[in-house]
């Protein structure tokens, strides 16, 4: 005889209905969000041009510019937000002529052609799959979608960092308005759902992720000799360069 599950069989409501908070907690909370995430595109943007490494890994820049069409174009979410989702989306097109431009350098393997073809992928993935995920679940505030493409991008960018092997394109400034904004993200998706199992778990790992990244860029950039802290770092050049596609 098998041990009796964990969990019962009785099942469970796909997804709750999201907690009625109020506006001032909730606009709030997405306002001081989007100031950080912000934050770290601009920092992002000024570190890649200056080392002429992406700041925002590839990957992770797929995922978010499809999270972004999908909140704008496809699936219903607050009209309120659609204006703002706009603006952003706006901006990751911006992030992604960075991408095209100095993206291959991570993926010394691929051609520039191959390159392309493995961003157009993953965004071809996520543009389906998030909208997908959301309209599967009636996830009207994308809680658990924006948490899940959130853990990707953690991941990404300690991939990047580790790839690297130097804090070409990156800051502690990224980190941190990065890391913040991800927490009190989470802190609004355990609101909206208090009684999820899932929205814990993905929050954890983001913060958990972010703080490894943080923890480790801190170690890189104090090994080159400069101040972690410092706003404006020289440039930084990749230990080692990719070949000449």
């Amino acid at each position: 005889m098998w041990p009796s599950p964990l969990f019962g069989d009785e099942g469970r409501i796909r997804l709750e209905e999201a907690r009625d908070l109020p506006d001032w907690y909730y606009v709030g909370l997405v306002l001081v969000v989007g100031a950080f995430w912000l934050a770290a595109y601009m920092f992002a943007i000024q570190r890649a041009r200056l080392d002429r490494r992406v700041g925002i890994p590839a990957v992770a820049v797929a995922f978010n510019i499809a999270w972004e069409f999908n909140d704008t174009f496809i699936v219903p979410h607050a009209g309120w937000q659609r204006p703002f989702n706009f603006a952003w989306f706006l901006l990751d097109i911006y992030i992604v002529t960075q991408v095209l431009k100095f993206g291959l350098k991570d993926y010394p393997s691929f051609t520039a052609k191959e390159f392309k073809r493995f961003f157009g992928g993953a965004f071809l993935f996520a543009v389906f799959f998030i909208p997908a995920a959301e309209l599967e679940i009636n996830d009207f505030y994308g809680a658990y979608a924006g948490l899940g493409v959130n853990c990707v991008m953690s991941l990404a960018f300690i991939s990047m960092l580790r790839r690297r092997g130097s804090s070409a394109g990156q800051s502690m400034y990224i980190a941190g308005c990065k890391g913040i904004g991800s927490a009190l993200g989470v802190l609004m998706s355990v609101s909206l759902y208090p009684e999820s199992m899932m929205i814990p778990v993905l929050g954890a790992t983001v913060i958990v992720l972010d703080i490894a990244y943080a923890r480790m860029l801190y170690r890189r950039i104090k090994l080159e000799g400069h101040s972690p802290a410092a706003l404006k770092r020289p440039a930084i050049t990749p230990a080692e360069e990719p070949a000449k596609v």
